[in-house]
């Protein structure tokens, strides 16, 4: 066997060995979806959702979360209160399951944050005066809003989608993460969009929109004032 034969061999060989461990140490779901019910007596403003999990946000007065899951997962999947926020994660990755969703009631939120392949939406929009929504890590969040100033941030891989009407959006994006707030009707707003990543945005008054290495912002509306930068192969169109 050659050297550069050898040296493919043990790359291979490190690769499947890898994939192997990415399974041996995670869990798969096995058995009937059961139902679970957990109240929740801490207060919280906030919510944050990892390593997976499917979590819809319910506007209710009841104090609980639903969690709909494989048997199995039910030992892992983790709810707590802690500070102001709420998590829901799990201690095990789950690589594979029929079903792993977490139903949230909540009163109020002014934060929601999904990472590590998380994936959140709601039932109906979420009203808040000031909003900030996060995404990272190939999470995913889908929701329809309806505030004063919204934030929105997304990295490393991860996608955003809103709706709805806002006063005010600040938008930001890098790492090959997108948002699509396009349905999002704001009077003003911002977009920063960096390392190949998107921003689709809405906006009727005023635009100030920036993309820098090789990331592309489309601003959709006719808004009077614009300002918009780009440099190292970024963009900033209008649609």
């Amino acid at each position: 066997m050659t050297t550069l034969a050898k040296i493919l061999a043990a790359a291979l060989l490190s690769l499947f060995m890898t994939s192997c461990n990415i399974v041996m140490d995670g869990v798969k779901g096995e058995g009937e979806i059961v139902r679970k019910e957990k109240t929740i007596n801490e207060t919280f403003t906030a919510v944050k959702a990892k390593r997976g999990l499917d979590v819809v946000l319910i506007d209710s007065d009841d104090r609980k979360v639903v969690i709909e899951a494989n048997e199995n997962l039910h030992q892992y999947i983790k709810v707590y209160v802690e500070g102001n926020t709420l998590y829901v994660t799990s201690e095990n990755n789950i690589y594979q399951a029929d079903q792993k969703s977490v139903y949230v009631s909540y009163q109020a939120l002014n934060k929601i944050t999904a990472t590590s392949g998380a994936g959140i939406t709601a039932d109906n929009t979420i009203v808040e005066k000031d909003l900030t929504i996060k995404a990272s890590s190939g999470a995913g969040i889908d929701l329809k809003v309806n505030s004063d100033h919204l934030n929105s941030s997304v990295s490393s891989g991860a996608a955003m989608t809103l709706s709805g009407k806002v006063n005010s959006h600040d938008a930001s994006a890098s790492s090959g993460a997108h948002i699509n707030a396009k349905e999002l009707i704001s009077k003003k707003a911002s977009a920063s969009a960096s390392s190949g990543s998107g921003i689709k945005i809405y906006v009727k008054e005023a635009f100030n929109g920036s993309a820098s290495s090789g990331a592309n912002v489309a601003y959709y509306g006719n808004p009077k004032k614009v300002s918009k930068n780009d440099s190292s192969g970024g963009d900033v169109i209008k649609r």
